[in-house]
């Protein structure tokens, strides 16, 4: 085998192992959370909480939350007329704009929300008020589903009634 034929193959993943987090950006279809303020007003018109997924890259425990729970429910429409689920990870260096429409860092929403362990799922309602039980770690994955659309239920219950 020809070196430019060998390097073809090993390549991708030379990339992999330098670069994992291109791997999980580029494999990821959770919208990533750059701008809260239009999410929020998103989720009001549609009368829906906000799931915030905070995450970091390196985190194994968040790529199987991804990759088992979250990615299936997004793509299946799980979350659809019932949340708007949006990732932050607390490696983002890029700032992002927030509810009330300031710039912020992922640390400090991450500081903010008390949300440094990860993964932490928030619900939030358009202003960015937690409005439900968060989700923090994984104690059980066969349960999580389970209580990811109990905390669901609780936040859309919150908004409709307005309590």
């Amino acid at each position: 085998m020809k070196a430019s034929a060998r390097l073809r193959y090993v390549l991708p993943f030379l990339l992999v192992l330098i670069f994992p987090q291109v791997l999980l950006a580029a494999g990821s279809v959770i919208p990533a959370a750059d701008n809260l303020a239009e999410v929020g007003r998103s989720s009001q018109e549609q009368h829906i909480p906000t799931v915030v997924f905070v995450s970091r890259d390196a985190c194994p425990y968040c790529r199987t939350l991804r990759e088992t729970i979250l990615k299936p429910m997004f793509t299946a429409d799980k979350f659809e007329n019932r949340a708007i689920l949006v990732e932050i990870s607390l490696n983002r260096v890029e700032p992002l704009t927030g509810f009330e429409n300031q710039q912020i860092t992922a640390t400090a929403f991450g500081q903010l929300y008390q949300a440094e362990i990860t993964p932490t799922l928030l619900f939030l309602d358009s202003e960015g008020r937690e409005i439900a039980k968060r989700i923090v770690g994984i104690s059980n994955l066969e349960l999580y589903g389970f209580y990811l659309q109990r905390s669901i239920d609780e936040a859309l219950e919150t908004i409709r009634t307005g309590s």
